[in-house]
């Protein structure tokens, strides 16, 4: 009997002194699993001069000039009003390419400056971006518009694209 009450005072004692040391393990740190910042992009249209969200309806391809390359980010995606794009880190202006199933394709020029942030040793650098201009093509974008320059972690929208319907 006294066996049995040992034992079970043993196991508690290494239940807590497990605990103790598993909680001793964790540095503090809650660095970002991914440290990139997205440019978030919604579509809209103008329909008898008011603003709507616009889902596109026909599958759209969105890709990124990267070093001269064209580099699909985004492949045949459907019924969508908004997309997420990485940033360059070593750009200045990025080029966001948007083709069209007829064939046809709208360039965004996006401007930018990019400010490096220290995090943490732990952490590294992460690098935030401000949206300093934007210019397009016509094809089916009708215009664009910055509405938010500072591109980080919140997940706001950046830039409305127009799209004639």
């Amino acid at each position: 009997m006294i066996r049995k009450k040992i034992n079970k005072f043993l196991s508690a004692i290494a239940t807590i002194a497990l605990c103790i040391a598993t909680a001793s393990c964790d540095n503090g740190y809650d660095c970002e699993l991914n440290n990139t910042a997205y440019d978030n992009i919604g579509f809209y249209a103008n329909e008898n001069g008011e603003e709507e969200p616009y889902i596109y309806p026909s599958p759209l391809t969105v890709s990124l000039m990267v070093n001269g390359n064209d580099v699909v980010i985004i492949n045949h995606v459907t019924e969508t009003k908004e997309i997420s794009l990485p940033m360059s880190y070593t750009q200045e202006c990025d080029t966001v390419i948007f083709h069209y199933d007829d064939g046809l394709c709208d360039s965004l020029y996006i401007d930018h400056s990019n400010t490096p942030y220290y995090q943490s040793m732990e952490c590294g650098t992460i690098m935030f971006h401000k949206l300093e201009g934007l210019k397009h093509t016509k094809v089916w974008i009708e215009k664009a518009a910055i509405v938010n320059k500072n591109v980080n972690f919140a997940g706001n929208e950046n830039i409305k694209v127009y799209f004639y319907k």
